[in-house]
């Protein structure tokens, strides 16, 4: 790490300073010049990824994007565009799907053992104090992009489009505030068809004090059922197939996002595209973006 950017050129100094990065300052071209750097870890509001990856990519740096790669469908197109005519990788910071345990359960859908996947449910409760919404960008739709869903559900749906290959079709949902005074969602349910024909329940929310709970439940028609979380997996009976014993490491966030950049460092060397690239990512704000777009506005339950 050779730079840090930052609004606050305060912040930007006393964070250069404790981690012993040599050059800091508010402005990327210069930072970068001074630096030498070849890439940028985008870690800034969803709703700015756009115009710092922009500007990277047209100084030539490679991007690895925090999630979600942004909050509009089309200015992820703009930022795609950008990294391939500037000739740099546009990586994004779904990590999950490097935990060992669920490119396990990638494997066997993608090998057909589990059949024709008809029901693939999600479900993330977790809670969020008032404090977390107050004076901040979360829970906005300038910024966040929205609420439950595409801050914190969209890990999961991330890896729910993974395993289906993508989406056809937001049969039905509906937005509620429940707890948070936002103009956003707190609590949100949605009905998805997948496009391996799969049908499924997506529930989002942080309204639920006392949980932190997510989990996804893949359910074939024919040969058996999986239910995982972020950690591991919680039931597995798939005909003829061990479970696998997974280090408990394997899951843990430093592990995942160091798999995340040690890919995406390959992929600059080695010439190819990131594990999880720009087009590979966009679905997911397709999809969170339609689901708001059929619920409307979000109904408030308490006044």
């Amino acid at each position: 790490m050779v730079g840090v950017v930052g609004r606050d050129a305060e912040k930007v100094e006393a964070f250069a300073s404790e981690f012993s990065i040599p050059f800091f300052g508010t402005q990327l071209n210069e930072v970068a010049k001074d630096a030498e750097a070849t890439a940028a870890i985008i870690c800034t509001p969803n709703g700015v990824h756009y115009e710092n990856v922009m500007e990277a990519s047209r100084l030539g740096l490679h991007c690895l994007c925090e999630k979600p790669l942004h909050i509009s469908t089309e200015k992820q197109q703009e930022m795609i565009a950008s990294c391939k005519e500037h000739g740099v990788k546009l990586a994004v910071s779904y990590m999950r799907r490097f935990a060992s345990h669920l490119q396990f359960i990638k494997d066997i859908i993608d090998s057909g053992k589990l059949g024709r996947i008809t029901v693939v449910d999600l479900s993330l409760k977790y809670f969020r104090p008032k404090e977390y919404y107050h004076d901040s960008w979360h829970g906005t739709k300038e910024l966040d992009g929205g609420g439950s869903f595409i801050q914190q559900g969209s890990h999961i749906i991330d890896l729910a489009l993974w395993f289906c290959g993508g989406y056809k079709d937001v049969i039905d949902s509906k937005m509620f505030q429940v707890y948070h005074e936002i103009k956003t969602e707190d609590h949100g349910y949605a009905i998805v068809q997948y496009q391996n024909g799969a049908i499924g329940m997506i529930q989002a929310s942080t309204a639920c004090a006392g949980l932190k709970k997510e989990w996804i439940e893949i359910i074939s028609g024919t040969n058996g059922t999986i239910l995982a979380n972020y950690s591991g997996i919680l039931a597995f009976d798939v005909p003829g197939i061990d479970l696998p014993v997974f280090a408990e490491n394997e899951s843990l966030n430093e592990s995942l996002f160091e798999k995340l950049a040690t890919d995406f460092v390959q992929a600059i060397e080695e010439d190819h595209l990131p594990f999880i690239d720009g087009d590979s990512a966009r679905t997911t704000t397709e999809l969170i973006n339609a689901i708001y777009l059929k619920a409307g506005e979000p109904i408030k339950t308490f006044y």
